[in-house]
């Protein structure tokens, strides 16, 4: 099902683990990422579009409580049903945000692989013009998630843990939908058989990719959620005498506020770093070539993305016989 024996990974003639291998991955993709810093505003102009919207659905479904919501403890049938568009529509939200966002930064990673240079206008004219696909596909994977949710909530133990299963098979069987839309044309439906097929070839890359990746920014947030604290504990032990209490409060407001920060700029990057390893493998997969012409490691992407064969100085390499 998941494909041909991985070959062993060799960088500059030395045997490396694929975990390890996906970490260099992570290296040059944040490289790329510095490169071309444009990528990171997508997912900040995705993320406004959610509050805003969010905000709106808020106050429509409040609103709507107020002058139809019954005084009894036990909801209505009509209540009922509003709590349910309520989180379809939360669930819609951010899986259009997410889709648009992917679309932009595809275009954007793939026109750079190609060696042409895309800018943040042209990005968002392209997922402007995918946007019916990615409206439907929203709407379907929202569909998915609140009906796999409504399962769950009604669930023993059992029926939650399979409920589970069924959402993480989901959502890895349509992990390049979105890349199969804008950069393949397809419809929302073929796109999520492609998606699946994608998956099947480049599974363990996928899957270690993002493993690594994941590591990395929790690692990450454990060291700064742990720093914080301990500067915290730190600041609020001192003796009044060294540092006026006003002081530690403020200081503690800011620290907490850096904290958030850092979280707030952490998420975006880890989601955009995650969107260019997407492209790639979707390239590797469907075009049957290694990128050249970028700020990547040639090699190392030859060797973690499956070819046996080492890339040329320039252009692409060509590697298996493409998914149909």
């Amino acid at each position: 099902m998941f494909g041909k024996k991985r070959e062993p990974i060799i960088i500059g003639g030395q045997h490396i683990g694929r975990f390890r291998a996906s970490i260099l991955l992570f290296k040059e993709s944040f490289r790329f990422l510095r490169a071309d810093k444009e990528i990171v505003a997508l997912p900040v102009i995705m993320l406004f579009f959610q509050i805003f919207f969010i905000g709106i659905l808020s106050f429509a479904f409040f609103a709507g409580w107020i002058a139809f919501g019954s005084e009894g403890e036990d909801l209505t049938t009509q209540e009922n049903i509003m709590v349910y568009l309520f989180l379809f529509g939360i669930y819609m939200i951010g899986a259009f945000s997410i889709a648009f966002s992917q679309a932009g930064i595809t275009h954007m990673v793939y026109t750079r692989i190609r060696g042409g240079d895309a800018t943040l206008g042209s990005a968002l004219s392209v997922a402007l013009s995918h946007a019916p696909a990615l409206f439907l596909w929203a709407m379907i994977t929202s569909t998915v998630g609140i009906i796999l949710g409504a399962i769950a909530e009604r669930s023993q133990i059992l029926g939650k843990i399979v409920t589970w299963f069924l959402g993480v098979a989901w959502t890895v069987l349509t992990y390049f939908t979105v890349q199969a839309i804008v950069l393949d044309k397809k419809n929302v439906p073929n796109a999520i058989r492609h998606s699946s097929a994608v998956f099947r070839k480049t599974w363990g890359e996928t899957l270690v990719s993002n493993i690594s990746l994941g590591l990395v920014f929790f690692c990450a947030h454990l060291a700064v959620v742990v720093s914080a604290i301990g500067l915290s504990v730190f600041l609020i032990a001192l003796p009044s005498d060294m540092m006026p209490g006003l002081m530690v409060v403020w200081l503690l407001i800011a620290l907490w506020m850096l904290v958030v920060l850092w979280f707030f700029v952490a998420i975006l990057v880890h989601a955009s770093l995650e969107s260019i390893l997407r492209v790639l493998l979707y390239v590797y997969a469907t075009d049957n070539t290694i990128p050249t012409t970028t700020n990547f490691n040639a090699e190392l992407l030859g060797q973690i993305l499956g070819t046996t064969k080492p890339p040329q100085a320039s252009g692409t390499v060509p590697l298996v016989p493409p998914i149909q």
